[in-house]
């Protein structure tokens, strides 16, 4: 328990910093070189990120499988797969490399790119290719992470290396003409201080694992594939439901139009990192759970971290539903705030119900069955790109037709599917987790109403007022929800720890459950 909080606080720390960054930098940069350059920053990335759906299949389950087996103290084996994905991984790194290099050459040939900033785009492309390469070849090492338990040590790494990032940034910004590449590049410090770390965490914790206690196995690679093959379906699904609304954008409705969805989606890439962060950091737990045979605990756990964390993340959605106006118009001026928040509210309401499903995926991963929920998503991905393909060359609805069938088939996944069928592997009853998941929509009712209430008596017009707006209707919200959504066995136990840390450790307060 004690590592869990640990790998919790740790991990959503890095997490803050890397957005302090980006809400820093981002009106800058759009001040200085404007929204549709700023655009091709999440653009490229997203582009680069599509060869994940193939290597996803590898490197997703070479973590579940090395982590039982090394838990099972079944050493062998364990290297076995370790040195097989590090060999596999090197091979796709270097396929890769070719497509790599001719599209860092001709960005225009798959992106819509202003004449004056093709030149840009080509080197923001080739440093985030590079990046994406030296990540992909030493993948395996951040498995050490899962196996010990330790997320902790890997946010520790993070956050020394977004501070490296910073720092790098900002000299680059002050000294020079102002480029969009500058964030790629420093992303490639970042994984070069990250995959070292790795290395050298994966000597310390595990050495038992190593290049030297096994050979390759073919049969291994054929293992972890044919498992992981569907997580590739997934992730290819998920492109195609979500991902792939920026590349739709660019290529439809032009660059211009990119730039600002980018600005809008931003609120959400944000929220939902710092909490997919978050639940990630439990995720060791239900590996571990697993692996001793646990499964009453293992569904406890489940829904115990479903109702927690999505009671946290309303109160944060709820907040930015109502106050995004106010903060797109303090921290991008320049651009029109009341279009920018109506994008925002329709990207992030469909996402009540995904912290929920968030945590319930972990349960295809740790079964090891995503044949069927692979599929099943892979249906959902392929009708919203048919679906918006037609209405974008069938009306004129522009941007919403992107937003808004993107997010109706998102939710209905996430409510309803995803619970469903995670409840049937682990043979409960779907109520289970549907109740969890549901009670998304109640939670974030009471921070609405707050939040709205609050906005009316107070209207922000600065960063003052938004973060006093912020502190009351959190606060508030937070104080709310904790009675309505923690259970009563919980909510007790977090009260009793409370006051005893309070009165100093009087009445129990040394005590250890």
């Amino acid at each position: 328990m004690k590592h869990t909080i640990v790998n919790t606080v740790a991990t959503g720390l890095a997490t803050f910093i890397q957005f302090g960054i980006s809400f820093f930098l981002t009106p800058y940069i759009v001040h200085t070189i404007g929204a549709t350059a700023y655009g091709f920053i999440g653009l490229v990335n997203t582009i680069i990120g599509y060869s994940g759906i193939i290597t996803i299949a590898l490197n997703t389950m070479a973590g579940r499988f090395i982590t039982i087996e090394y838990n099972r103290g079944n050493l062998h084996k364990a290297n076995v797969y370790f040195k097989s994905v590090l060999i596999s991984s090197a091979v796709l790194a270097v396929v890769f490399l070719i497509p790599g290099v001719l599209f860092s050459l001709h960005p225009e040939w798959i992106m819509n790119i202003p004449q004056n900033l093709l030149q840009d785009v080509r080197i923001t492309f080739f440093f985030s290719m590079l990046s994406t390469e030296i990540a992909l070849l030493l993948s395996v090492y951040g498995c050490v992470y899962f196996v010990r338990n330790r997320l902790d040590k890997s946010a520790l790494r993070n956050i020394e290396s977004n501070i490296l990032r910073a720092i790098i940034l900002i000299a680059l910004f002050a000294l020079l003409q102002p480029k969009i590449y500058y964030l790629t590049a420093t992303m490639l410090v970042v994984t070069l201080y990250t995959a070292a770390a790795n290395i050298y965490y994966t000597r310390k914790l595990t050495p038992e694992l190593s290049m030297r206690n096994a050979r390759f196995s073919g049969a291994a690679v054929r293992e972890l594939v044919s498992a992981g093959v569907w997580k590739s379906v997934d992730s290819l699904s998920y492109t195609l439901l979500i991902s792939l609304s920026l590349y739709m954008v660019n290529l439809f409705l032009g660059p211009a139009l990119a730039g600002q969805f980018s600005l809008a989606n931003t609120i959400k890439i944000m929220i939902t990192s710092v909490m997919w962060s978050l639940t990630g950091a439990l995720t060791p737990q239900f590996f571990h759970l697993y692996a001793r045979g646990e499964q009453q605990e293992l569904v406890s756990w489940i829904t115990n971290t479903i109702r927690l964390a999505t009671a946290v993340y309303c109160i944060d959605i709820g907040f930015l539903i109502v106050f995004g106006r106010d903060f797109f118009a303090l921290w991008v001026p320049s651009q029109d705030s009341a279009f920018l928040q109506a994008m925002s509210v329709g990207i992030l309401a469909p996402t009540v119900f995904s912290v929920g499903s968030n945590i319930v995926n972990q349960v295809y991963i740790t079964l090891n069955k995503l044949k069927i929920p692979s599929i099943a998503f892979f249906i959902f991905g392929a009708l919203n790109v048919s679906i918006s393909l037609v209405l974008l060359h069938t009306t004129q609805w522009g941007i919403w037709v992107i937003i808004g069938v993107m997010g109706v088939l998102d939710a209905v996944k996430n409510a309803i599917w995803v619970p469903w069928y995670a409840a049937h592997c682990l043979g409960i009853s779907y109520k289970k987790f549907a109740r969890s998941i549901f009670a998304s929509i109640l939670c974030i009712v009471p921070v609405l109403a707050i939040g709205f209430g609050y906005r009316m008596l107070f209207p922000v017009h600065s960063w003052i007022g938004f973060i006093a707006a912020g502190v009351v209707c959190c606060a508030a919200s937070a104080a709310v929800l904790f009675v309505l959504a923690v259970p009563k066995p919980l909510r007790t136990e977090i009260i009793s720890r409370a006051s005893s840390v309070l009165l100093g450790g009087s009445k129990g307060g040394h005590s250890h459950g």
